[in-house]
Formats: structure tokens, sequence, C-alpha cells
């Protein structure tokens, strides 16, 4: 049986393997002023010199603001709305009308940020959906969302949202039946209503799954999505994130040793914030991943 299952993860582990521990000799460009032409290892050394380069580069230091302006705005907003959505849907005795909400709300995790971007286009544009039912609703003049600096960042927190809310909430949703029933009966007995009931035995039946889902997502504090970000800027956007960064000035401008040393700082950080916040939640609740 075991050995089925290890067979079952062999794939995960082959492709871990090739795309996340392969790749790492070349950390090594990083400390370099790589050339393409000369190779890894005939490259100059220039040790820290590029890691300098990352806080001097008044660029890079508003990109990193913006990465961590975006991804706590996301784990604010994100993180506890698949947690309301499972208890929504909980409550929900409809079988079928229950099926049907979480088949719609996690079906958009299957599509690809760029095919979400597109949507997101025809949606939000001058003559999409949106500015249609808007006009019709007041006769005005119709709305360039997509070129509006203010608009941005909400509409990132919203395509967040309904891409990968119903895929959250199905996580939690197994938490819940988890949850000995005995436990409502005895507090419906004791008269407690829906609304305790979640307080006091949902909540932290479902305590142990959201922190340990907490510990991994503190762990991207320093990461962002870069095909919603880089998808969704345009001519009159100007927000740059770490991860469109190193696409400019790495694969654009080909400055291959800049933007190692942005992802081996990434790489790091997201290192320490889970080894971190995995130690605060072993400290404070017992709750850890290790």
């Amino acid at each position: 049986m075991n050995a089925f299952a290890y067979l079952l993860l062999l794939p995960s582990l082959v492709l871990t393997f090739i795309f996340a521990y392969l790749p790492m000799p070349g950390i090594v460009a990083a400390f370099q002023d790589y050339n393409i032409f000369a190779g890894l290892w005939n490259s100059p050394w220039v040790g820290l010199k590029h890691f300098r380069d990352v806080f001097e580069t008044p660029m890079l230091r508003e990109a990193i603001y913006n990465t961590l302006e975006l991804s706590v705005l996301t784990i604010l907003v994100c993180f506890p709305a698949p947690i309301v959505l499972a208890l929504m849907i909980n409550e929900v005795k409809d079988g079928l009308f229950k099926r049907s909400v979480q088949t719609l709300s996690y079906l958009p995790h299957f599509l690809s940020w760029i095919a979400v971007v597109g949507l997101a286009y025809s949606f939000f544009d001058v003559y999409g959906p949106l500015n249609d039912f808007l006009t019709l609703l007041s006769d005005g003049e119709r709305i360039m969302f997509l070129s509006k600096q203010e608009l941005f960042l909400p509409i990132l927190l919203l395509l967040s949202v309904w891409k990968e809310v119903g895929w959250g909430t199905v996580v939690y949703l197994a938490a819940i039946t988890a949850i000995d029933p005995s436990l409502y009966e005895a507090a419906r007995i004791d008269g407690a209503n829906r609304w305790k009931q979640h307080l006091h035995i949902t909540l932290p039946g479902l305590k142990m799954t959201a922190i340990l889902l907490l510990i991994f997502t503190l762990g991207t504090l320093f990461m962002s999505n870069f095909e919603l970000v880089y998808g969704m800027q345009n001519a009159f956007i100007n927000y740059d994130v770490i991860s469109t960064v190193v696409f400019s000035s790495g694969i654009q401008q080909g400055n291959y040793s800049m933007a190692a040393a942005i992802g081996f700082m990434q790489g790091l950080v997201a290192l320490l914030l889970t080894v971190g916040a995995n130690a605060l939640s072993k400290r404070t609740t017992g709750i850890s991943i290790w």
C-alpha cells in the first residue's frame, strides 16, 4: 500500500527536483557579472555588488514596497474569504444548490492567470459588460476602469478572490466535516444558536487548518503574482513589483546577475518568514508544520 502511494507521489517529486532543486547552482550568478557566453563558471566574481545595487536602485526599492503592500492586502482580503464562504456553504441545506455553489466557486481555480487577465480586460473594458450595465442604470459616461491607477490594486484583489476563494473553501469544508457532530448536538441542547455554534465549535475546529495555511502564506509575503500584475499593467498603470522588475531587468535587459540576486533574496526571506511564523505559532498555539 505504501509503495503504491509513493509511486503516485513520484511524478510530483521528480518535477519538484527538476524545477526547484536542479536550477539551484544558478544562484552563483548572483555573485558574478554573469556573461551568457562565458558561462556560469567562467564569469567574473563580484561578491555582494548586485545585492547592494538592489537597495541602492530607487526602482527596486519601490518594487519591494509595492510587493509587500500587495502581499499584505492579498493576505488580509483573500485569506479569510475561503473561511467565510465555507461557513456559508456549510449552512446550506439544499444539497443540489450546495453542490452547485461549490462547483461554480472553485471552477475559476482551473483557469490560467493569463486567461483571467483576458476575461478581466473584456469585463472592465470601456465597452464591456460592466460599463454596459452602469450606463443602463445611469445613462452616464463610460468609465475606463483599467486606466485608473487607484483602481489597479482593488481589481487585482477582486480577481485573486474570484479565482482562488472556491479552491481554498474545499480545504475548510473538509476540515468542517471532520468536526464531531455530537458537539453541535450538545451545543443546541445548551441553547446555543448558529452563531454561537460557529464561534465556539466550528471556528476552533478550523484553527489548526487555518494556522498551517497561514504559515505557508506568510512565506510568500515578498512574492507576488507575476502573471496577474504584469498582465494587468498598461500604458496608464505604473506599479512594479519584484517579479516584474526581475523580468524586465533579467530577461528583457539581460541583467541576469541582478535578477538572480533578487531571486536569491526572495527565497531567503521566504525561508526566514516560514521558519519564524512556524516557531511563533508553535510557541503561542502549539500548532506547527514541524
